[in-house]
């Protein structure tokens, strides 16, 4: 389970501090690696994110003891760059954010290449308040499990319809009047550098 590596990365985020500044995520990354060589996190899970092989110094993934991230059906079957970098940006946003496991699993469940929003209260009154909130959860969700904070408009209607906080008329609206946090993209959002760090917060706010 994801909260089974939450104390093995605490343990690599502390340990990652005492390294000079500038060398501070390749130590994080390397240390990480020497927790999933040793067998301390889980092999495959049906909540988590698979964490793949990181790259040396050279940026160049090891050989030999390379593990490849976790599949759809659990098991350890995909070597691919991009599934290997998609699970290193969602663990450098976790370190970045000093954002627990466990917080991540009080608000999505997540299941090799797809994730869902599980909270219960999104802790708005509004509907506007509460779209913005689930369009931030919804690109770190696709940080987590595809490398890239993006979601689709059909994807936030439909969590909208769930948390009863769709409002048809102004839903476009609402997302425009936050243009400093979603960036359209064809018929997709991602989400802005200040809008990840709004998320962050909105996920330790949640799992509270």
């Amino acid at each position: 389970m994801f909260e089974n590596v939450a104390e093995h990365l605490d343990e690599a985020v502390r340990l990652s501090e005492r390294c000079p500044e500038k060398y501070q995520i390749l130590c994080f990354q390397a240390l990480i690696k020497v927790l999933a060589q040793s067998g301390a996190l889980p092999s495959q899970t049906g909540n988590s994110v698979g964490y793949p092989a990181v790259c040396n110094g050279a940026g160049q993934s090891d050989g030999g003891n390379e593990r490849s991230p976790v599949s759809a059906n659990g098991s350890y079957n995909d070597n691919s760059p991009a599934r290997q970098e998609a699970g290193e940006r969602g663990i450098i946003f976790l370190h970045q954010y000093q954002i627990p496991g466990p917080s991540i699993s009080r608000v999505y469940h997540l299941n090799g290449d797809s994730y869902r929003i599980i909270v219960k209260d999104l802790k708005e009154k509004t509907n506007s308040k509460k779209q913005v909130k689930l369009a931030l959860l919804l690109g770190v969700g696709g940080l987590l499990v595809g490398g890239q904070p993006v979601f689709s408009k059909e994807r936030l209607i439909e969590v909208c319809r769930e948390y009863g906080a769709y409002d048809a008329p102004n839903f476009a609206s609402h997302m425009k009047k936050q243009r400093d946090m979603f960036i359209a993209q064809g018929n997709d959002w991602s989400l802005t550098v200040p809008a990840q760090q709004r998320a962050a917060e909105a996920i330790k706010e949640l799992a509270s």
